[in-house]
């Protein structure tokens, strides 16, 4: 069954709560002052029966200036809008601020009922007609049907009711996937023997019975005790419809109006916005940089700073880049719409939409900002996945599907097109990064190991965890994941070569002087010499006056293969390890350090040196009397 929601607006007592009635039988106006004071206060709830098939949920909101910000609460999840102009009075202030706010919120189709028809002549009705039409051309209503109506007489319902149904004909856009949940939560009571319920339009996604879900922005959790969909109890609520939730794990305390119920990651908990700012035509206010304001998305209302991007003042009828640095965390997600209003007086004076929930924090003034923007604002989501691949901050696939409100799905999709284009690239972490940015990370790191090399030229490479650490000061990240992944990636490439504790650049070989050369081999014989009696360091470090040559030609060596480093002190020939494990292998149970002397045909001094190496690297463990051979 098809669901949609709709939502009223126009000046107050121009009869939209008495219409809903009309239509759906229900009075929306619940609180005894509303009923006192014969205005609405609060959010309004009802749904239109019919026999179309159709869940036809009605929001009906306050027009009274004094009431805008509970307006603004229930307005923006709406399919389309009931825009009510009362005959007797026509075009008032709020008509006008609650049109430009739907404008703001990017709803595109509505139909205008003029009511109270019953009230005025004729003529007066044909003149205001006029009048209306007039005022709602060039705009997203103009064309859209005009309908008188009476709520007292009936005169018109029925016509209403057969555009309301056409108008739930159209297609559906809304997203029922159910990693993409999102409820803001527009009331929150307490039902004795059930606990806390909150309600709200379920703006995206599904939820069932027994789901476990998140209150954002605290981040706290709740399962989903029960649901009700237009009064009726239901195991699933969909995308569209006015649903209540009755939670388990959280008390009416722990949720607050302009939280958002949803599942884990299908929000962005954030403290500042990239945006794109419209400041309504009709205000004489002027929006300066710095300025703070209300900002209203969803059903939350924040104080933010507007940082203007491009100038020092936004006019009416101008538009331009910003970002929000909020007061408060919010959640919220890219592509979302909002409404500001001076922080004091408290006027609405504009509106826009997120293109990033997540941003890093701008300079004014700056070309690349300003283009990165008009990505953001005018690009494909491959557009705007190239560029966040090329952002400073490493950023994996999943993360920014998040970020986007992406499906994993969709996110991999606008990878592989560009990485079959040559484009995008994903390291084996996830992360994912654009040709310029894989670029200039390889330039660096080629650079790094190409300095070590000439600073070390008898070194085989620099040591790997000199050139992680290098590498996470350079381009400004504690991620040793990722740059650990960006080396594997270069590995696989040819780039660069893996020798053991160092990194070379591929065919960096070790060049030496014909001193140097047969000092080498000079050392190398001395260990196959010794054989098992190895030859301690300081008497190898001893044979030339400058240690690094000796410490460079032990580690060409070991990376040969012809040495083996059996502590800090000791090497012996690979020839001699290979004798000395053979003799602890050839015991059938435990051993002593006498027995393996024996066995090995030396002295304890070397016996001693020899089995502590094996223990370190598995072949043997010692219980502190014996030793036993547990690889073989």
């Amino acid at each position: 069954m098809k669901n949609i929601i709709i939502g009223t607006a126009g000046h107050v007592d121009h009869g939209k709560t008495t219409l809903i009635k009309a239509l759906s039988g229900i009075d929306t106006d619940r609180l005894q002052e509303e009923k006192k004071r014969g205005i609405t206060i609060e959010l309004g709830f009802a749904h239109i029966p019919n026999d179309a098939g159709y869940n036809i949920g009605v929001i009906d909101v306050p027009g009274h200036e004094k009431f805008i910000k509970h307006m603004l609460a229930g307005i923006g999840g709406i399919d389309f809008v009931l825009f009510v102009v009362a005959a007797d009075e026509g075009i008032m202030p709020q008509t006008r601020e609650h049109f430009e706010i739907l404008q703001s919120l990017g709803i595109n189709d509505g139909i205008i009922a003029v009511t109270k028809t019953d009230m005025v002549e004729e003529d007066w009705l044909e003149m205001l007609l006029d009048e209306v039409e007039e005022y709602f051309r060039g705009t997203f209503l103009e064309g859209k049907p005009v309908i008188p109506v009476s709520a007292v007489t009936g005169e018109g319902l029925d016509e209403l009711r057969t555009e309301i149904i056409a108008k739930c004909d159209r297609e559906n856009k809304r997203r029922e996937e159910k990693e993409l949940f999102r409820l803001p939560v527009d009331r929150v009571f307490t039902m004795q023997g059930f606990g806390t319920v909150v309600t709200g339009t379920l703006m995206d996604g599904s939820v069932k019975t027994g789901d476990d879900v998140i209150i954002y922005p605290e981040g706290t959790k709740a399962k989903v005790r029960g649901i009700q969909t237009y009064g009726k109890e239901t195991e699933t609520a969909l995308a569209g419809q006015r649903t209540a939730i009755n939670l388990s794990g959280v008390s009416k305390e722990d949720i607050d109006r302009g939280d958002v119920l949803a599942c884990p990651d299908a929000v962005t908990v954030t403290n500042m916005l990239d945006t794109e700012i419209s400041i309504f035509s009709s205000t004489d206010r002027v929006v300066l940089n710095n300025s703070r304001v209300h900002l209203y998305c969803g059903s939350d209302e924040v104080l933010c700073k507007v940082i203007l991007l491009d100038r020092d003042a936004l006019a009416a009828g101008e538009t331009a880049y910003a970002q929000l640095r909020l007061e408060e965390p919010a959640a919220v997600r890219r592509g979302d719409r909002f409404i500001i209003r001076f922080y004091s007086p408290i006027i609405t004076v504009g509106g826009g939409r997120i293109l990033d929930a997540q941003p890093a924090k701008h300079k004014r003034n700056r070309p690349e900002v300003l283009e990165g923007m008009d990505i953001l604002a005018r690009g494909s989501i491959e557009d705007i996945v190239y560029a966040k691949a090329g952002e400073r901050r490493f950023v994996k696939q999943k993360d920014l599907a998040h970020e986007l409100g992406l499906l994993d799905a969709e996110m991999k999709a606008a990878a592989e097109n560009g990485i079959k284009n040559g484009l995008l690239t994903v390291l084996p972490d996830d992360t994912i990064v654009n040709d310029v940015r894989l670029a200039r990370m390889k330039d660096d790191m080629v650079r790094l190991a190409e300095d070590y090399h000439a600073d070390n030229p008898l070194a085989d490479g620099i040591p790997r965890q000199e050139l992680l650490s290098r590498l996470r000061e350079r381009w400004f990240t504690e991620d040793d994941k990722t740059v650990q992944a960006f080396v594997k990636y270069m590995l696989a490439q040819g780039v660069i070569e893996d020798r053991g504790k160092s990194i070379a650049l591929s065919g960096f070989s070790i060049e030496y002087t014909d001193e140097q050369k047969a000092l080498k081999d000079k050392i190398a014989g001395m260990y196959a010499d010794a054989d098992i009696e190895m030859i301690k360091n300081e008497e190898v470090f001893a044979l030339y006056r400058d240690g690094r040559i000796i410490r460079a030609i032990l580690e060409d060596l070991e990376g040969e293969g012809i040495i083996y480093k059996v502590n800090p002190s000791y090497y012996a020939s690979s020839e001699a390890w290979q004798k000395a494990v053979e003799a602890a292998r050839s015991f059938d149970g435990g051993f002593t350090l006498a027995e393996y002397r024996d066995r090995l045909g030396t002295s304890r001094k070397y016996a001693a040196e020899f089995l502590p190496a094996m223990d370190k690297v598995g072949i043997t463990v010692f219980d502190g009397e014996t030793r036993k051979v547990v690889k073989r």
